[in-house]
Order: structure tokens, then sequence, then C-alpha cells
């Protein structure tokens, strides 16, 4: 299988997150240690600076996981679906993360969505820098083949639109409390 297969399979893990979304919120307890320290955090009560270091948080995500593929590239490092690997990995601990956000926070609708606003604007960066790498790419030399550069930022367009939703979707909207 091809590195797109995995790229397609990835975007329908995510879909199916999405879809879930539910069930995994309700694998972070209200009792998770993460959730009270947030709780207990006079900053994370304002949808301003809860939302900074939610988009912190995908800031600092990002910038692992491209190290590690940089490295990886960097190294020759020739293992199998690796850079697959460390992406997925990369999105589950985000998506544990944006879990975390969702249940500790404790204020309002507005303000939740603020802050997942806030915190995702991330990726709209991400994905406008990646749209504009894309729209003035052209060869160093003559007769440069600048396809898989090319490439490389749709993949990037894509997942950073992609994590935007995700993102948003997971930190802007409050899990269902069940009826009694």
């Amino acid at each position: 299988m091809g590195s797109s297969t995995f790229f397609l399979l990835g975007i329908l893990g995510v879909i199916f997150a999405l879809i879930f979304k539910g069930k995994i919120l309700s694998m972070v307890k209200q009792q998770d240690k993460l959730v009270g320290i947030l709780q207990n955090k006079p900053w994370f009560k304002s949808s301003l600076s809860g939302g900074i270091v939610l988009f912190l948080w995908n800031t600092f995500m990002t910038g692992i996981v491209a190290s590690l593929i940089f490295l990886l590239i960097l190294t020759k490092v020739n293992i199998p679906f690796l850079h697959i690997a460390i992406i997925g990995l990369g999105t589950i601990t985000s998506i544990w993360a944006w879990s975390t956000f969702n249940i500790a926070w404790t204020g309002t609708t507005k303000n939740r969505i603020k802050m997942a606003s806030i915190g995702s604007s991330f990726y709209v960066i991400l994905g406008i820098y990646a749209l504009y790498q894309y729209l003035t790419l052209k060869p160093s030399y003559s007769g440069e083949d600048i396809f898989m550069a090319a490439l490389g930022l749709m993949a990037v367009l894509i997942i950073a639109i992609v994590a935007l939703l995700t993102c948003f979707v997971f930190t802007g909207f409050q899990k269902k409390q069940p009826l009694h």
C-alpha cells in the first residue's frame, strides 16, 4: 500500500473520531488529574487565555510531529511507514488533549466557542501558509521537478483543514449530557 492509501485511511480515521466524538469524550473523566488542574487554573476560566494555551498546544504538537518527520528525512532513516505512525500518534495525542479541554471547560457556550476559535486558528495560519507556498512555488533552477514539493504542500493544507475542523468540533461543542 502506498502513502496515499495511508493518508486516506488517516482522513477516514479522523472522520470516525468526529462521528464517535461522544464516545471519545467519555473516555476523559471529569475526575482526571489534568481536567482538575485545568479547572483550577485562573487563566483557564478566560476564553482568551484558554484559547491561547490551546493555540500553543496545537503549535507545540505540530512542531514536534514536523520535527520528528524532518529528523527522519535528515537522517535518512528508512523504516517503512514510520512517518505515518508519527502523524497518527500526534493525532491521537491532540484528540486526547482537545477532549481534556472540552471536559475541563466550565464557562459559557459562547466563551467555549471563542476559546475553540482562538485555539484552532493555528491551523488557519498553517493552511494559509501552505496555500501561499503552493501558489508561489517555483523551481530553484531550470528543469527542477517541483511535483513532490507541491504534493507535500497540498498534504499540509489538507492536514491543516482537517485538524482545524477536528480541533474546533472537539473543543467548541460541549459533550451532550445524558438525560435523567
